[in-house]
């Protein structure tokens, strides 16, 4: 049993929360593509809430995922922010664009879907900004903090390649998952060593299986074919053909 006949927000919770074992959530990992549904340039739309709201929504609707996807990393803390100040990061940019979106979404949509942001994990930060990891680790806090008071469920880690991963990075993802838990949302990591991660289906060909939140195993690029997302939704929950 999936759960299926629950409201994606609310399976969403039950599995944050460890009671919805049975429950699965599908969402692509998808964010740039709804550019093309506003048919605005990226960069604009990345940094016009109205836009993310409208074409993040549209997609979710088109391709019948159980979630959105809010905020996917791609350095926008760095492009809001010359300066490893959260204050400053959460009310410019992309980020500013994207907990508004949140905020939108989360009213217009209701139990009706899961949102999900990904965000630059505290190794990444530090590298980005020229900051000590100890800094980048209270930012990442913050922003874990906000985008979850802004209705996100899952916040999704994401690190560089190659960055190494030390006990003070995971003192700093231990402090952001408090936090997430205490917004009743969950923390999962992209390919993070030490952090649980979603089930993940190659666009190409999904499988019904697992259990949690079933994502694609790439990030959706911003030309994919809407159909072809669609059909991956479908074949992530077992009702294609």
């Amino acid at each position: 049993m999936s759960g299926a006949g629950r409201a994606p927000a609310k399976r969403a919770k039950a599995i944050v929360q460890g009671r919805g074992r049975e429950h699965r959530v599908v969402v692509p990992l998808a964010f740039e593509v709804a550019a093309r549904i506003s048919a605005r340039p990226l960069d604009a739309f990345r940094n016009d809430p109205t836009q993310l709201a409208n074409g993040l929504g549209e997609l979710q609707r088109a391709i019948g995922a159980d979630g959105i996807v809010v905020a996917c990393a791609g350095g926008m803390e760095r492009a809001s922010s010359t300066t490893l100040d959260a204050a400053a990061i959460v009310a410019n940019g992309p980020v500013a664009a994207s907990l508004e979106a949140c905020r939108r979404l989360r009213e217009s949509c209701g139990d009706t879907a899961a949102l999900l942001a990904g965000l630059s994990g505290p190794a990444t930060l530090a590298r980005q900004f020229g900051a000590d990891l100890a800094a980048a680790g209270a930012a990442f806090g913050e922003l874990v903090k906000a985008f979850c008071a802004a209705g996100t469920q899952l916040v999704l880690l994401f690190e560089d390649d190659g960055i190494a991963l030390d006990e003070s990075w995971r003192a700093a993802v231990k402090t952001a998952d408090n936090i997430a838990r205490f917004h009743q949302a969950g923390l999962m990591g992209w390919r993070v060593d030490g952090l649980p991660s979603p089930v993940m289906q190659p666009l190409a060909a999904p499988a019904a299986d697992g259990v949690g939140f079933i994502m694609t195993d790439d990030l959706v690029p911003a030309d994919a074919d809407i159909a072809a997302l669609a059909a991956w939704v479908a074949g992530a929950r077992g009702d294609a053909g």
